[in-house]
């Protein structure tokens, strides 16, 4: 088996001479075969390796299986780092299952590792029918291409996969060859979990009655569907290209004729990496969304308008399809259902503004105060500088302020210009205001005229919850 890694390793490159690799270990057999693969190669590449152990606090075997890796880690005299959360508080109103959640947490515990170490690589254990598994779960949850190809020997140039050509069976027989412990996670067989239900139930219908070398032929459609992908996204991404159309854009006008001139593959897939980039983390765009805006663009009629997940907005005017994302500003959502805000503020008091899903606090404080400069979402101002009545509402022709730190003012409209803020965004954007002027660009900048100061006696804390 170890050949047989080594061959993978070299074949996707997965590592490189002197590097430093967190290895993520649960104590499975898994991630303990990989903990000492690597460990035996280590010399080969001078690696030198971190052994990173989430406990999640979901079984009461967690305290052990903790303990165990971090005695199998002193025994290879491998760096240890080990962090406890406690996933079913975290899990409480994000929506989220506790598979996602766990998932969210170890990631982000790996990254930390890595950081703290500078390590250049991070191991996962996932073997061949982890691959299986995951090919067959995305094909009955109706993906194309990207989904069908699987797990990636490596993805973002920083997490491997060494065992992704090994089965799991191979793995326990390495194990048994050299009598290296390993811990049973008891919550993989509970059924409860949609992963065991394919490994347990339908897996082995699938080999037992219609193709006994399963895993092997969905391994190989996962290489071909790699491959397919790899040259699908390189078509799309020199396309976006020629049309000037840069990953970090707002707002996207395209020309409908443009995109006629190709396959309707290569359609639908400029379409869904325009609507993933207008979506926070890429998500909650599928099949019925891309049809949608491709069905938009190629009827008859002139004109439309579509609503799409994360308040994505997708409008046709004759030739252009106009793509636009709610960019967020610090908690602020600003979109369409926006124009004309207009709320009266009571001191203290809070205004709750439903249209970009946002409360907006007001109190009194105390003197001093730590005022963080990185901080857009709370800011401190000297009430006795302030001219009653406040509100908040949208812009209107004129408005000005003076941005702290500058002795004169500015248009708002000139601020918003300089901010790259697009124009359809701008008239929809909040403001606090006072008798005299803008003191808020709500969530970006505070005007000078409020500033606390040495003199100041009453501070008014403005805050968006």
């Amino acid at each position: 088996m170890i050949n047989k890694i080594k061959k993978y390793i070299e074949k996707h490159r997965l590592l490189e001479t002197g590097q430093r690799v967190v290895v993520a270990v649960s104590g499975g057999p898994d991630s303990i075969a990989l903990l000492k693969v690597l460990e035996m190669v280590s010399d080969e590449y001078r690696l030198t390796l971190v052994a990173a152990h989430l406990n999640h606090g979901l079984r009461e075997e967690s305290g052990y299986e903790e303990q165990f890796v971090r005695g199998i880690s002193n025994e290879m005299m491998i760096n240890f780092e080990c962090k406890t959360v406690d996933i079913t508080s975290i899990k409480k109103g994000s929506g989220k299952s506790t598979e996602d959640i766990s998932r969210i947490v170890r990631y982000q515990f790996l990254h930390d590792v890595a950081k703290k170490y500078q390590a250049q690589k991070i191991a996962l254990g996932h073997h061949l029918n982890d691959q299986s598994e995951t090919v067959l779960i995305n094909f009955l949850r109706g993906s194309g291409p990207e989904g069908l190809k699987g797990m990636l020997p490596v993805r973002d140039s920083l997490y491997i996969r060494p065992l992704l050509g090994v089965s799991r069976n191979e793995i326990l027989s390495f194990m048994d060859s050299h009598k290296i412990p390993f811990m049973n996670d008891t919550s993989n067989t509970e059924d409860v979990f949609l992963r065991n239900r394919i490994r347990h139930l339908l897996i082995p219908e699938l080999k037992g009655k219609y193709n006994p070398k399963l895993e092997e032929s969905l391994n190989n459609m996962a290489d071909i569907m790699r491959l397919e992908d790899d040259y699908m996204k390189m078509i799309t991404d020199n396309i976006l290209s020629e049309w000037d159309v840069e990953p970090d854009d707002d707002e996207i006008t395209i020309r409908i004729s443009e995109l006629k001139k190709y396959h309707k593959a290569i359609q639908r897939r400029i379409l869904k990496i325009l609507l993933r980039r207008s979506t926070p983390n890429s998500q909650g765009i599928g099949y019925p969304h891309i049809k949608a805006v491709l069905d938009l663009a190629c009827r008859n009629h002139p004109s439309g308008y579509l609503n799409l997940p994360h308040k994505v907005e997708v409008s046709r005017e004759y030739d252009s399809l106009v793509i636009s994302g709610w960019k967020k500003f610090g908690k602020i959502n600003i979109g369409k259902k926006c124009d004309q805000l207009y709320f009266e503020v009571t001191l203290p008091g809070s205004v709750n503004i439903a249209q970009l899903g946002i409360i907006i606090k007001f109190s009194f404080v105390e003197p001093p105060v730590q005022i963080k400069s990185d901080e857009n979402n709370i800011v401190y101002m000297d009430y006795d500088r302030i001219v009653l009545p406040l509100n908040i509402r949208t812009g209107k022709p004129g408005d000005r302020i003076q941005p702290l730190g500058m002795k004169g003012t500015k248009k708002i409209k000139s601020f918003f210009i300089d901010e790259n803020i697009p124009i359809h965004k701008r008239k929809r954007f909040p403001l606090l205001s006072d008798k005299e002027s803008v003191i808020w660009i709500v969530g970006m900048k505070l005007s000078e005229r409020v500033k606390i100061t040495e003199k100041t006696i009453q501070i008014l804390k403005v805050e968006i919850v």
